[in-house]
């Protein structure tokens, strides 16, 4: 039989590349090749992860080998796979999305991670390196490592619902300014930014929500090989992704809140200036009546003959345009 390589640290663990780690309660984490695992055979406390590159060609091989049915197979291959959760008889296939680090995810893409999980393996498929598998591999350096799959799982999926609650906490600071600049300066935020806020609540609470389903979907069967702890925490990253789609929806009234505000604001705003043009036209409308009724070509126009009319004139209509404009401020028209 071939022997697995010596205990390994999990700082050591590098996930740019398919391995498979064996998790024992004696020995400890050790890592194999995929190769390896044909072989070995696991011992009563031991379980296994495999993290399968997706366009490795030995993949399908491989599941064949550890013994998966070709529909799950099929399954965990799928390029075009939605989110959900397909319950076997000993264990179940598992596709659900994962985010990375909220920078990277402006235009609200997605990763998919494609999960096979029973009592002794638990393989994922992966297509870009998935930062929340680096949280948990970190997880494993300051705790001890999983002691079965269901363990693992649940930490999994606590790491997801943590990587959302960082998403959910760096929107909510993104509201929190666009609300000050809106409610405190009277600026108008830039739209763009209001509306990608938006866009990523959206996003993230229909995630939510499809992760919720995925795991209550999983809680509710009665699998021998997850205990009572393990269903609590899969239950607890349950209830945390609930909470936040109750935030996203939260952020989103903030935001159409804030929408509403700016365009408040920007009505006021036109409404000032077509009064100010209204009491202008005021001032001015009957100021360019008197001029034209003057300048009209016709004879009989009084003072037409003499020098100074022009200058009394001038000087009668900024008199009355002055009194037009303090009646204009009397009625506090402008």
């Amino acid at each position: 039989m071939m022997q697995p390589t010596g205990n390994i640290e999990a700082g050591h663990i590098h996930l740019d590349s398919s391995f498979v780690i064996i998790f024992s309660r004696s020995k400890g984490m050790r890592r194999l090749a995929l190769e390896q695992l044909r072989n070995y055979e696991l011992a009563e406390d031991e379980f296994y992860w495999a993290y399968l590159q997706r366009i490795a060609a030995q993949n399908r091989e491989f599941l064949e080998e550890v013994g998966l049915e070709h529909s799950d197979i099929d399954d965990l291959l799928d390029r075009e796979v939605r989110p959900h959760c397909h319950v076997r008889s000993k264990g179940a296939f598992i596709a659900i999305n994962v985010f990375n680090e909220l920078p990277k995810q402006e235009s609200g893409d997605m990763d998919c991670a494609q999960i096979w999980v029973d009592s002794k393996r638990l393989i994922c498929i992966w297509h870009d390196p998935l930062d929340v598998f680096q949280n948990l591999v970190r997880g494993f350096q300051s705790h001890v490592p999983p002691s079965s799959t269901a363990e693992f799982w649940a930490r999994l999926v606590l790491a997801i619902a943590d990587r959302a609650e960082e998403m959910m906490e760096a929107l909510q600071d993104r509201i929190d300014h666009l609300e000050d600049v809106v409610l405190e300066t009277g600026d108008h935020p830039w739209e763009s930014e209001l509306a990608q806020v938006r866009r990523l609540a959206t996003i993230i609470r229909r995630s939510m929500l499809v992760h919720l389903d995925i795991l209550r979907n999983f809680e509710i069967e009665n699998f021998d090989w997850v205990d009572r702890i393990n269903k609590r925490r899969v239950r607890e990253a349950g209830d945390r992704a609930l909470r936040i789609a109750e935030e996203m929806d939260a952020i989103r009234e903030r935001a159409e809140i804030v929408h509403d505000q700016i365009m408040y604001k920007r009505s006021e705003n036109i409404n000032r200036y077509m009064l100010m043009m209204a009491a202008i036209a005021v001032v001015f409308l009957p100021l360019t009546f008197i001029t034209g009724l003057l300048g009209i070509n016709v004879g009989g126009i009084p003072g037409s003959h003499d020098p100074v009319a022009f200058t009394v004139v001038t000087g009668l209509l900024v008199f009355f345009g002055l009194i037009l404009f303090a009646i204009v401020r009397w009625f506090k028209i402008f």
